[in-house]
């Protein structure tokens, strides 16, 4: 039995939610492998894993996820609020981010279902159109990236407003015209809140009043009104916050004929890929060098898309329903189309996401009228099931390329050989997982590519850095400052490099230079703080640690360099006040405890010393030094058999430090044990031979014997 045998037979497909259902379970399945993925280091990383707006789920987090300006260039307190309820289900398990990704797929395809079911009052071409929205490769990049949720949801939020106005337009509406009113007001809000791009719903609302013949007048105008300020204002939001993170830095043309070329090269090849989706990568560079005209195929695109304007011209009256597919495809890519050249990208697959539903709802209306006229049915058939099995099987093989940083920039190499973009990204990548060479030559080879971007020049001084070559790291970082003078991370790590080395005035040059740049940098403060101390000029590393403790940043740290320069300075007072604060503050951290703790025991308070060590060792079981300055307490206290057992458990943690050894050698001396106590200081003397304490000590004692040895013989 064939397949509309089947359909014929079987009762099932009459079912009210059959077809939806079949339609859903073919997307899960189709892009089940993005459940696998990873983060990607593709904006993934100033989204979610390094946002720390997602991680307050309370009600202040709430609110600053709402008033904070912008994210990576972009408003968008909707999209936060989503990965921030993943976060509080799953931390930063990419599984859970990736799963409601798929979940909000799932949900937009259950509305172009019903959307589609309403316009053309056929639940055959809606299946047809939602299967081919929920399958169709171009759409994998939305499913499988995590930072793409902002497609996800303003689609779905813009779909679902489309919704409200069809029956608020609709004459038979069940409820009040004005609850449908407010009800795609209220959706088209939040599809702005979740990504500016939706700004384009107004334009779609009367190419729905041209679907629905609906005559021009002042309240068709008027009923707009609402939604073009709301547009408006985002629109100025949008460019305000691109410009700001130099968005639109990156390239401009050389002529209005350059941007418009562009422009028309994307309908194109936007139209091309829905139909046979080729060349699939996240990433799609320009084809020419900033400052040089566009190629050849940028011009002609035009052609193709202006004559399918005048076609669309010569049916505006005649065939509604093409004009308004093809007229949704054009008018909701305007946001994304790139006459504006945000970016390095020319095309983006993601920008289908929205736009693909006019083109899909005019496919589905076409496989379905083929098929009501056409007498070989079953061709028809199987030729669409074959179509969706090929697309299937392209989505399916395209998702395992989201899995990580590696397999994502590695296919954009295949696609694009001589993106530097992608070796730099493919460079980070491996810098995480620890292939070091293998990032370097990726940086090579994007150097080798475009030796003007800084960006590969400070990516690879990070590397050379972390293995401590460190005049290759400054040759780098000093050509990422030449190309791009105002650099701070490549200043500020070349001056680190400097302290490396012990040239701390050439470092002090560069933090100062970051701080001149951003006085609010308090990295620079920092390590201008640690560069001065080494120079003993403690007053102005004191300064520097000051600005730090203000600006609210490594506060902690802070406190204990400031105390050890306290002491250098001989002020113990301010030295403790400062031990005391950080550990008011960090009650966990170890190391202010500790010093404090050395602190007490020099000025022989060892009750507050030994709290202290005892303290760090409950947190830290493991710190050597604690459990030996914990024996030295005890010893000093006369208590031989705990400091004994203190220097004992050293010793298993750590069998190779010497003070051990002369610390429990003092104990066997005290206690007269002198044969041990002169072992206890040989071992010593063998791990640290200019360990001059020792020798002093285990002289005294042979001295001693040898006296003792001597009255003895004497007196027999």
């Amino acid at each position: 039995m064939n397949l509309l045998d089947f359909l014929n037979s079987s009762k099932l497909h009459k079912k009210k939610y059959f077809w939806l259902l079949i339609c859903i379970l073919i997307t899960v399945i189709v892009l089940s492998p993005n459940l696998q993925n990873d983060f990607l280091n593709w904006d993934d990383t100033a989204y979610v894993i390094n946002n720390d707006l997602i991680k307050d789920f309370s009600f202040n987090g709430f609110k600053n996820l709402f008033t904070t300006p912008e994210v990576v260039s972009t408003y968008v307190p909707l999209t936060l609020l989503s990965w921030a309820i993943d976060h509080a289900i799953g931390g930063l398990n990419p599984t859970i981010f990736h799963f409601f990704n798929l979940l909000l797929h799932i949900l937009v395809v259950v509305v172009v279902f019903n959307l589609t079911k309403l316009l053309s009052k056929n639940k055959m071409v809606a299946f047809i159109v939602a299967l081919l929205f929920g399958i169709h490769p171009m759409h994998v990049e939305v499913v499988g990236w995590i930072s793409a949720r902002k497609d996800l949801l303003y689609t779905l939020f813009f779909l679902g407003s489309l919704i409200a106005y069809f029956f608020y337009t609709d004459k038979e509406s069940k409820y009040s015209k004005c609850n449908y009113y407010i009800a795609c007001l209220i959706l088209f809000i939040l599809s702005l809140l979740a990504k500016g791009t939706a700004v384009i719903l107004p334009f779609v609302l009367f190419l729905f009043d041209y679907l629905k013949e609906r005559k021009i007048s002042m309240k068709l105008i008027f009923e707009k009104l609402p939604f073009l300020l709301l547009s408006t204002f985002f629109v100025i939001l949008s460019i305000n916050m691109q410009v700001k993170g130099g968005a639109m830095d990156n390239r401009q043309f050389t002529s209005i004929l350059d941007s418009l070329s562009v422009g028309f090269y994307g309908y194109f090849t936007y139209l091309i890929k829905a139909v046979i989706p080729f060349n699939l990568s996240v990433y799609h560079p320009y084809a020419n060098q900033i400052g040089e005209s566009n190629p050849w195929y940028y011009y002609t695109a035009a052609i193709p898309v202006l004559l399918l304007f005048v076609l669309l011209l010569t049916k505006f009256k005649k065939n509604r329903v093409l004009v308004f597919g093809f007229g949704f495809f054009f008018i909701t890519l305007i946001p994304v189309i790139q006459v504006l050249p945000f970016g390095t990208a020319v095309t983006a697959d993601r920008y289908t996401y929205l736009p693909y539903f006019g083109l899909f709802l005019l496919l589905g209306q076409f496989v379905i009228k083929l098929f009501n006229t056409y007498s070989k049915k079953k061709f028809i058939i199987s030729l669409t099931v074959f179509y969706c099995m090929i697309l299937s099987i392209v989505t399916f093989q395209f998702s395992k390329t989201f899995k990580n940083s590696e397999t994502l920039w590695t296919n954009v190499l295949d696609k694009y050989p001589k993106s530097s973009l992608a070796f730099l990204n493919r460079g980070n990548y491996r810098i995480t997982t620890g292939r070091l060479l293998d990032a370097i030559q990726d940086f090579n080879n994007g150097i080798a590519i475009n030796s003007e971007d800084y960006s590969l020049y400070y990516n690879r001084g990070l590397v050379y850095q972390y293995i401590n070559q460190y005049n290759i790291a400054i040759e780098d970082y000093s050509k990422a400052i030449i190309i791009k003078t105002n650099h701070v991370s490549s200043i500020l790590n070349r001056g680190i490099v400097y302290h490396s080395m012990k040239e701390y005035k050439k470092s002090i040059v560069d933090f100062s230079n970051v701080v001149r740049l951003d006085s609010n940098n308090y990295k620079a403060y920092y390590n201008r703080a640690i560069s001065n101390k080494s120079l003993g000029l403690y007053q102005e590393a004191i300064k520097d640690l000051n600005h730090v403790i203000v600006l609210g940043k490594v506060i902690y740290p802070a406190l204990v360099q400031r105390a050890a320069l306290l002491l250098l300075m001989g002020d113990k007072e301010l030295a403790l006040n400062d031990y005391n604060r950080a550990t008011q503050l960090y009650p966990m951290e170890t190391r202010a405890l500790f010093q404090r703790g050395i602190l007490h025991l020099n000025d022989r308070n060892y009750g507050l010393a030994e709290n202290d060590f005892q303290t760090v060792i409950n947190i830290d079981p493991k710190f050597v030094d604690a459990h030996i300055n914990l024996g030295i307490v005890f010893m000093n206290k006369r208590m031989m058999e705990n400091a004994i057992t203190s220097f004992n458990t050293a010793e298993n943690l750590d069998s190779s430090n010497y003070l051990i050894y002369y610390n429990r050698g003092l104990v066997q001396s005290i206690v007269k044990k002198y044969s041990l106590a002169i072992e206890e200081f040989t071992i010593c003397l063998k791990l640290n031979p200019n360990y001059s304490q020792a020798q002093s000590e285990r002289d005294k004692i042979l001295l001693l014997l040898n006296k003792k040895k001597a009255i003895e013989v004497y007196s027999k």
